[in-house]
């Protein structure tokens, strides 16, 4: 089923829905320093979770004024350039995202949360860090085209992983982000994707913005613990209940949908990984295809 188009740029559009993700320069430095700055006046109040968390959302400090602050001025300076490359499209919520400088705040192969019916939409993050990024600070990396692996429920607060068989054989797969002042990444919030340790010895920062194409709603999936049966709890949810939703929570004021039995078991290992390891050969071969063509070329000229 083909599913709604948000990026005005056809290519754009073509490498997200084929990768799970792609780059390109969107914002300007001075756009990127405000977000910056905003950080820095609020970094005190950001950093309260950081005993507990080396990688945190501002959405972890349970801080309602700060949650709502945050939200408002991402999305004031990102809507200066959001509508010259997306059209069709709701926000949902803004967030700064912390990886500390520590081994422990390297981010290993995970999916974000599922915010709608996935089988006719999907969701995805611009996510714009304030300053350069490469391994050292802790780049992102993807594994391509797994958002079209499985279609998967990822509830709150936990849940079975698919891919938990294979999560340790993941990253020698993944392929490496780095970006540059004002370059954000769009992702596929069903991407695997993961982020390298921060070992840069600063915090590294970075803006986000959840949005969704216009026709689909937003809602939100929880799954109580101690629930052998896996029965999954779906949300209809406005952003005030994103906002105020609390870690390990049921949403307090969203409408229940529905409830169902979701079946959590995890891919074969075996399989999976020689299917990935095929994909990326494929892709390692078209690449050297290229490369030999370009030297023909320039051995042509000489």
């Amino acid at each position: 089923m083909s599913k709604p188009k948000v990026f005005r740029d056809e290519k754009l559009q073509n490498e997200f829905d084929e990768n799970g993700f792609v780059k390109f320069r969107m914002f300007k430095p001075e756009q990127v320093k405000r977000l910056h700055d905003f950080y820095l006046q609020t970094q005190h109040q950001h950093e309260t979770v950081i005993d507990k968390r080396k990688f945190h959302a501002t959405n972890d400090t349970d801080n309602a004024t700060l949650i709502n602050s945050a939200d408002s001025f991402i999305k004031e300076v990102m809507f200066e350039e959001i509508d010259k490359h997306f059209y069709n499209y709701k926000t949902i919520a803004a967030n700064y995202l912390l990886k500390q400088s520590s081994p422990e705040s390297e981010l290993g192969p995970h999916q974000d949360l599922r915010f709608v019916d996935e089988e006719k939409f999907y969701s995805f993050n611009i996510w714009v860090a304030t300053e350069p990024t490469d391994k050292r600070n802790g780049c992102l990396r993807f594994l391509k085209g797994s958002h079209r692996f499985h279609d998967t429920i990822r509830a709150l607060p936990t849940y079975p992983w698919k891919y938990e068989s294979v999560i340790r054989e993941i990253p020698k797969y993944f392929t490496d982000v780095t970006t540059e002042v004002g370059d954000c990444i769009i992702l596929n919030h069903a991407c695997i994707h993961g982020s390298y340790p921060n070992l840069s010895g600063q915090t590294r920062i970075a803006a986000i913005l959840a949005m969704i194409p216009e026709g689909a709603s937003i809602c939100h999936y929880f799954l109580p613990d101690g629930n052998p049966q896996n029965k999954v709890e779906k949300y209809a949810m406005t952003l005030n209940d994103f906002i105020n939703l609390k870690g390990g929570q049921r949403p307090e004021h969203a409408v229940l949908e529905e409830t169902f039995m979701y079946d959590f078991s995890p891919v074969e290992a075996g399989p999976f990984l020689k299917s990935i390891a095929n994909k990326k050969s494929q892709e390692n071969n078209g690449y050297q295809f290229i490369r030999n063509q370009i030297t023909a070329l320039f051995k042509g000229v000489r």
